[in-house]
């Protein structure tokens, strides 16, 4: 078994990034990520605003069209034109800043949408499936309600469990609390936590650092559309090696 540069196992990447750039016109956002996810990891993406993280996020689910680059998931490079995309969307989960919820349906007609829809599950397993991960995001007793019915934090968390209800290889969270009112955000990242320990691989855009540093296996610094540094979250957030990541930690305990 080989070691990738980024120092994951290369037998155990379930999402490998090569040389990415993505341009909108003349701008060049990513300007060459490299990266590799291994099966089970929780990698934390950080950075000032403009850096190109939720960019590189983006692209690994199609959302956005790499300019140039490879992307690998579970194996299969997902960057070749002839890609099912909604093939890769139900191996790919999302959960988004804004908070997408449709407002005519119950959090459990959110949940079981894309089962019954994508998926082909009958209502009657796609039900009992949503109630399962309503259950894990806390909210089975809101199953029931519409989502002007629930809190922030909570239609985020019904958000997360129509996610995970594909049972996705990979988890993409693009700042998912900063919509959030602060007194919310807790109840947002302790559920980013349980999706965490039930194993799932996660990729998480955030600026919730002290999240960053207890949850993260890596942490990576994006700067001007590459990738700065990468490490452990002491490596990166604690005691830094860049000055330009020492001045970044520095404003954001300001």
């Amino acid at each position: 078994m080989t070691a990738t540069a980024n120092g994951t196992d290369a037998a155990r990447d379930i999402v490998v990034i090569e040389d990415l750039h993505k341009s909108f016109g003349n701008v060049e956002v990513l300007k060459g990520i490299d990266l590799a996810v291994a099966a089970g990891e929780a990698v934390v993406i950080v950075g000032s605003s403009g850096s190109g993280k939720s960019t590189c996020l983006r692209c690994i689910n199609r959302l956005e069209e790499p300019t140039r680059g490879r992307i690998i998931v579970g194996g299969q490079e997902i960057t070749g034109r002839k890609v099912d995309l909604n093939a890769l969307r139900r191996r790919i989960g999302m959960v988004f800043q804004g908070i997408n919820l449709y407002p005519h349906m119950t959090a459990l007609g959110n949940v079981t949408l894309a089962m019954r829809k994508v998926a082909g599950l009958s209502r009657a397993e796609a039900d009992e499936k949503a109630r399962h991960y309503l259950d894990l995001v806390g909210l089975a007793h809101k199953a029931d309600s519409y989502p002007a019915q629930l809190s922030g934090g909570q239609q985020q968390r019904v958000g997360i469990a129509r996610a995970m209800a594909l049972e996705p290889q990979v988890m993409l969270f693009d700042e998912p609390t900063s919509a959030l009112d602060p007194e919310l955000v807790g109840e947002v990242l302790n559920v980013m936590v349980r999706t965490k320990q039930l194993g799932m691989t996660m990729i998480v855009v955030t600026h919730e650092m002290q999240f960053a540093r207890e949850v993260a296996d890596r942490v990576v610094f994006m700067d001007g559309g590459k990738v700065l540094d990468v490490g452990t979250p002491h490596e990166i957030l604690v005691e830094p090696r860049h000055q330009r990541i020492r001045d970044f930690i520095n404003r954001t305990r300001t």
